[in-house]
């Protein structure tokens, strides 16, 4: 079990924070220290379990999300579905994402048209 790092409590504050009341949000967010990780090779889930999530599949992939991992380039999607919320991340490119690739983020980008992206404000939590 892990704890969320900055870029991923971004991530899923921007992707899931539409689908979600302020105070869901929230919450999901403070019970994210008992989330769990599955590396899939090519990127990781990152599943956090709590009441307040959907029983309905909820698949949340705008705005366009990217941030580079140590030397790859990333790009996110929410899943939340039967009380789990799944962050996935996912290179854009070949070859392997190393384990520790959460430890090396870059600044979370939001796309504004395709090809164009620019730094996330930060929200100050």
């Amino acid at each position: 079990m892990e704890g969320l790092r900055k870029f991923e409590r971004e991530a899923i504050e921007l992707l899931a924070g539409p689908h979600l009341s302020h105070d869901a949000l929230g919450s999901v967010l403070e019970s994210s220290i008992s989330a769990s990780i599955e590396h899939t090779g090519v990127g990781y889930f990152l599943t956090i379990r709590h009441a307040a999530i959907p029983s309905e599949r909820v698949v949340c992939s705008t705005p366009m999300l990217s941030c580079m991992l140590g030397e790859r380039l990333c790009g996110f999607v929410v899943f939340m579905e039967s009380g789990e919320l799944a962050l996935e991340c996912h290179q854009f490119g070949d070859g392997d994402l190393p384990l520790d690739c959460r430890s090396h983020a870059g600044p979370l980008k939001i796309s504004i048209q395709q090809g164009e992206a620019t730094d996330r404000p930060s929200t100050g939590r």
